[in-house]
């Protein structure tokens, strides 16, 4: 809870001048009986107390405080007595005393003043776990009653929960209101609340010119961080797509009023070459400036930085990234607390305590933070961190989503169809994104949109699933202009149209969203749509990889490797792009590298030196390297008449085994389908095909790409049925690749209108990820 004091030295200074000393004797008036009792001023034990509270006194003493407040409050000062309820329930000066603090307020508040039941309502309404729980209901009320009395506190935090639906029935335009009657009178800190409250789509339809001038009205009225709120409003995306040149000057405004934050957000721009020149040395050298100063944003940031949590071309340091979190947990700060309880829990930077991750992880979520239920949710069903705990994750994210926070309903979407704690319910998972819609949430919109156009969980309905998504677009987030891109490129959300999808995976490039630019880096390399150009192909790949992104190094190397990639590099071109990913600390690029050595692509054939890299990864606990190694032992790795490695189902049998643990329980399910397919029996591919519902529908792609290579004839068995089910193919289900099969085949790929896809046959790679959207 926070509170502002605007108390000055000179207030206490003049009381005292003008004879109002602390315990002072009284002079008797004339022909008064003398007394030998002392009259105690309370107002000015009261501004004492407020002296020695206030946190821009260098000698604050919070001990001194407190007593200063004791004596007043003893001697009947409300507002003393008020005080002294509220350090005892947060152990400010005293012993922490929640019920003797909070008895104390009520007694206060029971009175009727607006200050003791604004206090309780902050108290309620804040999930402070060194104080009580959240209860938004009883803060709403609290608040309300406050309003009533005429505290200004009351009117605003009523307003603004009212407008958002906290602890309430949503009325926005109720909650605008009372926001506005403060605003109105020039209450700069309503101004503000104004803003926000204009510029948030939890609190009805954002109004961003509105927004603008209530911040730039408390920016001339001199409120710290309006300036600061300006330059979010522009950066964020919240008014659309973000116009970072705009938000940068709001910022560096906010710099040189000497706003703190303003400087860390002018360094971080500058450090990302956002709205500015990029300098990433001279804006990291301002960052770790502010962050030895203990500025907690700027530690948080670095700790972004070095764990790669924020795509940047600084190499991934855990131990570093750990050691920032740390320090700015130290100070209290709640989100690099459960930064450190989830590297904790996974053993990234420091040694692996899932107890002890997930434990402060679960203190912080009990005092009703949502992101922290969120994380304990994320945690609980993570088997890298600990035992799965289904049920518990999903009792975090619904306290989460009955909190009013529209990404926990996103995660239980993605909880039911991910495939990875439960079987997939896609109706089940729809229904949370819709939700999630309903409440404003971007991504639950581009999920939900994305299903529609699919129909996944629902009847196909193209337009309405696109006309959702590029609603999305409108908000300027990225991921949706990714998404819109994938709906107008993989045929199985509608007709393609290449010239629009790359519109939109540029602009979420522009966006910042490294992911549009690999996806224009594939459109070029597959060839499927667009004529191959291995020089515009490589081109993508590097800009992402420069952007700090470094997937576009790793899809570069393996293209590279395999001279996917004509007249742009050499095979060794790509086994060096290949190692310069690894060194970034990217796990996945160790697959790779390892074909790279057992087919001899750009380097010397070498097939014990493949196993061992495969080895040595496994054991440092990269999972993914594991499940590769295992698929060599599983299926053998031949070409031609060569066989690099036999098949030997044993040591595959032990290499799972070891790392089940570690699996999610789609990706357990992937592999028992795998070695499933390795008995190559039309017995075996059925019952894969029986359990193919129990993926996601990645899942399901994901695992028809890799049975093309390794089990064609169980490949085949799947189109086969798949096109069966869907009327292209009439022929017998054997997985026997035939003319029947390769017609359909054809007809399938016309019928999505990519007919190029399927023009060298249904062997293809191209026609493999064509046939993979079907399921």
């Amino acid at each position: 809870m926070s509170r502002i004091y605007h108390v000055a030295l000179m207030t206490v200074f003049v009381a005292l001048s003008a004879g109002t000393a602390l315990s002072a004797e009284t002079a008797p008036e004339a022909g008064a009986p003398a007394t030998s009792e002392r009259a105690v001023n309370a107002d000015a034990l009261l501004r004492l107390g407020d002296l020695y509270s206030n946190a821009g006194n260098a000698n604050r003493d919070p001990a001194k405080a407190f007593d200063y407040y004791r004596q007043a409050a003893d001697a009947g000062n409300a507002a003393a007595r008020l005080r002294v309820g509220e350090m005892r329930v947060l152990g400010e000066g005293t012993e922490r005393d929640i019920s003797a603090g909070l008895a104390t307020i009520e007694e206060v508040a029971s009175a009727g003043d607006g200050a003791a039941l604004a206090s309780l309502g902050g108290l309620y309404s804040h999930a402070d776990s060194r104080a009580i729980p959240l209860d938004l209901p009883r803060a709403y009320d609290y608040y309300r009653r406050a309003a009533a009395a005429g505290n200004e506190t009351g009117i605003l935090r009523s307003g603004e929960m009212l407008a958002r639906g906290q602890g309430i029935a949503r009325d926005s335009a109720a909650g605008l209101t009372l926001v506005r009657s403060l605003a109105d009178r020039g209450n700069i800190y309503a101004l503000v609340s104004l803003g926000d409250l204009m510029s948030d789509a939890d609190a009805g339809v954002p109004d961003i010119d509105g927004a603008e001038a209530a911040y730039a009205k408390a920016a001339a009225l001199g409120h710290p961080d309006a300036l600061l709120r300006l330059g979010d409003l522009f950066g964020s995306g919240r008014a659309g797509k973000p116009d970072y040149a705009k938000a940068f000057g709001f910022y560096e405004k906010a710099a040189e009023a000497g706003q703190q934050l303003g400087k860390l957000r002018v360094a971080e721009l500058t450090f990302r070459g956002q709205g500015t020149r990029q300098d990433v040395e001279g804006g990291l050298s301002s960052i770790k400036a502010l962050a030895d100063a203990g500025d907690v944003e700027a530690l948080t940031f670095l700790g972004d930085v070095y764990s790669g949590t924020s795509p940047t071309t600084v190499a991934r340091d855990l131990v570093t990234a750990f050691a920032y979190y740390q320090r700015a947990a130290d100070t209290g700060d709640t989100p690099a607390a459960l930064r450190v309880g989830e590297l904790m829990a996974h053993g990234l930077g420091t040694s692996r305590d899932v107890s002890g991750g997930r434990d402060m992880v679960r203190r912080i979520a009990d005092a009703g933070n949502t992101l922290a239920l969120i994380s304990l949710g994320d945690l609980l069903r993570e088997p890298e961190s600990g035992a799965v705990d289904a049920d518990g994750a999903v009792a975090a994210y619904e306290r989460a989503a009955g909190l009013n926070e529209p990404e926990a309903l996103v995660r239980l979407g993605d909880f039911y169809s991910d495939g990875m704690t439960v079987a997939v319910d896609l109706p089940k998972a729809l229904d949370y994104y819709r939700q999630a819609a309903g409440l404003g949430d971007v991504i639950g919109s581009v999920r939900a949109g994305a299903m529609v156009a699919r129909g996944q969980g629902t009847a196909q309905d193209i337009a309405v699933g696109r006309a959702m998504v590029r609603a999305a677009t409108e908000s300027g987030e990225a991921e949706a202009h990714v998404v819109m891109g994938d709906l107008l490129t993989r045929g199985d959300g509608g007709p393609p149209d290449v010239q629009a999808a790359m519109r939109e995976y540029a602009e979420a490039a522009s966006l910042g969203r490294t992911q549009g630019l690999i996806r224009l880096g594939d459109l070029y390399r597959e060839g499927k749509l667009l004529q191959s150009n291995g020089k515009k192909a490589a081109g993508y790949y590097r800009q992402a990889a420069e952007a700090g992104d470094g997937y576009g190094l790793l899809i570069l190397g393996s293209a590279l490797s395999e001279s996917l990639l004509r007249n742009a590099g050499k095979p060794a071109d790509g086994v060096a792009a290949l190692r310069q990913a690894e060194a970034t600390g990217l796990d996945d690029a160790v697959i790779p590298l390892a074909d790279a050595m057992l087919y001899g692509m750009g380097t010397k054939r070498d097939a014990k030196a493949a196993v061992a890299l495969l080895e040595q990864a496994a054991a440092s606990g990269n999972v993914a390297a594991a499940r590769h190694l295992i698929s060599y032992y599983r299926d053998g790795r031949r070409y031609g008449r060569t066989t690099f490695i036999k098949a030997d189902p044993k040591r595959a049998e032990q290499l799972i085994a070891g790392v089940s643990p570690w699996l999610s329980r789609g990706d357990r399910v992937v592999e028992e389908m795998l070695f499933a397919a390795a008995a190559k029996d039309t017995g075996s591919y059925q019952s894969i095909a029986a359990r193919m519902h129990e993926l996601s529908a990645e899942q399901r792609q994901s695992l028809v790409r890799m049975m093309r290579t390794t089990h064609p004839n169980g490949y085949i068995y799947l189109v086969q049925q798949q096109l069966k089910q869907t009327g292209f193919y009439s022929g017998p289900v054997t997985g026997v690749l035939n003319g029947t099969t390769t017609r359909a085949v054809t007809r399938y790929c016309a019928a999505k209108s990519m007919p190029n896809a399927c023009r060298f046959g249904p062997m293809s790679s191209q026609a493999g990820d064509v046939l993979s959207y079907a399921f």
